[in-house]
């Protein structure tokens, strides 16, 4: 499939194709679980046994696929000495020996620190909870319960697809760090793990254990290869241009003075031009491919009342989010994605799970979204979600914000002017000149806020170039509070925030009364849920 269509057809009847072009999907079907429920009926205690599990281990060929992972966190922890050693020169007789003994001693940590997590690592379920157990001199021992599970991930990297391997990524609320990573199963582990650990959930759910038989896989939205580069090249890529700008004047300034005057004489508008367009071409390119490998053969599925993401073109992942766990859906619609007629989705529950190293902006990711599609979509993502802010008309934020927001432009522009003219002096000072575009630009960013409350969500409109919309489950909320500074105060303005687990969105400035009225129709909402 080509293109990015939102469908409501029932059953996938494309699994076959797919198989060959993400293994994970196939690793998945329900064809190859290793767990059945054909089993007859069994009591509590015997259920529970069939899923207990004695301690295991990660695969074997782990040794070899986690070295380099491990090597790379290895060499982040110690760069200085890295680098140190590979700027510092020439050093006595000595110095080179020296060298190759701290280049030894760095390998041999990291193939250590990978013999360890093998040796060590072991896991298993026991009495309905996931236990896992790690460390040698400093030992850690986790137990996760099903039911907390926020959203779970299968990564597929090249090194895996050569040994049949898959890394099980487990992430529970409020932690910054993958809770259950699993870098290296075999897929018939990772399978079965993976079903028991659904069973369990769905048993504390209340729902039967053969209700995943049942359930039918729809086919939300694709992306061809087409979207996929459109995404890539929509990407805001002025910053880089900029930095890179930067470091060459930089560069210049450290030549001497006869060589600096004689390259800034061969300088002409038509070569910065060039030099221009080139840096954007090029950024433009990257972008494209980064986004070709991340997100190639895109696909949204609903089974039953869990989402789905397959994505990737030399590493693929599977991301399976429950419905319920779905606490946050924002929209970003930059202004070139806008004009394409597109939107991104980042879906976000309560886990706060890694990505290369750092934390991510949401659990699933859906790259590029048709704009008449956007409400349906969000709808179908979270159904405790009722409300499409693009057809709903929104509150509009307080006349009085804009004196806010055009003061606050100014200061930013002018600040901005003033590094460039600093760092690319003297054709940076022309930065300057931009200064009379922040008024306008400050007005269509007030123009375009909006915000809404209703009896099952919370909306937050901001930004004109840069739009991007915030939907909340009320159910989801952890607190809320008034921000308001003395010159607020001064023009009756007040910002509401309103956090959920590892989030928080901010309402346009409006008034206090208005403030006010919103903190007690969100209290009515805890109310209730003591109430139940």
């Amino acid at each position: 499939m080509t293109g990015s269509e939102i469908t409501d057809v029932g059953l996938d009847t494309d699994e076959a194709t797919e198989e060959s072009a993400h293994p994970i999907e196939h690793l998945l079907a329900p064809d190859s679980l290793s767990l059945t429920d054909d089993e007859p009926p069994e009591t509590d205690t015997q259920e529970r046994a069939g899923i207990d599990r004695p301690w295991r281990q990660l695969h074997p060929s782990s040794l070899f696929i986690n070295l380099l992972p491990q090597t790379w966190r290895t060499a982040k922890g110690i760069w200085p000495l890295l680098v140190l050693l590979v700027v510092g020169g020439q050093g006595g007789p000595g110095s080179t020996g020296m060298d190759l003994s701290l280049v030894l001693a760095f390998f041999a940590l990291s193939v250590s620190r990978t013999v360890v997590h093998f040796m060590t690592l072991r896991y298993r379920i026991e009495a309905g909870k996931l236990e896992i157990k790690s460390g040698l001199l400093n030992r850690r021992s986790r137990v996760l319960d099903p039911y907390r599970i926020q959203n779970m991930e299968l990564v597929q990297n090249p090194l895996h697809k050569v040994t049949g391997l898959v890394e099980l990524r487990i992430e529970t609320a409020g932690d910054a760090s993958t809770e259950g990573l699993l870098s290296a199963l075999s897929a018939s582990e990772a399978q079965e793990l993976k079903e028991a650990l659904e069973r369990l959930a769905r048993k504390r759910r209340g729902l039967s254990e053969t209700a995943e038989e049942e359930e039918a896989s729809q086919t939300l939205l694709t992306m061809g290869v087409p979207e996929v580069l459109a995404y890539g090249f929509s990407q805001r890529r002025v910053g880089t241009v900029a930095l890179l700008f930067a470091v060459g004047m930089e560069g210049l300034s450290l030549l001497d003075p006869y060589t600096t005057q004689q390259v800034a004489g061969d300088l002409s508008v038509s070569w910065l031009l060039g030099a221009v367009i080139l840096a954007f071409s090029g950024t433009w390119l990257f972008s494209g491919g980064q986004s070709l490998l991340r997100h190639f053969g895109f696909r949204l599925t609903l089974r039953g009342e869990t989402l789905v993401t397959a994505e990737g073109l030399l590493t693929q992942r599977r991301v399976e989010i429950p419905q319920g766990k779905v606490q946050l859906v924002r929209i970003d619609e930059p202004f070139l994605r806008r004009q394409m007629g597109y939107g991104t989705a980042l879906i976000e529950t309560a886990a706060l799970g890694m990505a290369d190293g750092n934390v991510r902006a949401a659990e699933g990711v859906v790259p590029m979204v048709e704009q008449e599609m956007l409400g349906e979509l969000v709808q179908q993502v979270s159904p405790a979600i009722s409300v499409d802010p693009w057809t709903t008309p929104l509150n509009p934020a307080h006349p009085r914000a804009l004196y806010r927001a055009v003061i606050g432009g100014l200061i930013r522009a002018t600040a901005l002017a003033v590094l460039i003219g600093g760092l690319m002096h003297p054709w940076g000072w022309l930065a300057l000149l931009l200064l009379p575009l922040s008024v306008p630009a400050a007005w269509l960013d007030w123009k375009k806020q909006g915000w809404l409350v209703t009896e099952r969500s919370v909306i937050s409109r901001r930004g004109y170039f840069t739009r991007r919309t915030w939907i909340i489950d009320r159910n989801k909320i952890q607190s809320v509070h008034m921000d308001d500074t003395p010159l607020m105060r001064w023009h009756g303005l007040t910002a509401v925030v309103v956090r959920v687990a590892g989030s928080q969105i901010q309402l346009p400035d409006i008034g206090l009364l208005a403030g006010h009225a919103v903190m007690t129709d969100l209290a009515e909402t805890w109310t209730a849920r003591g109430e139940e």
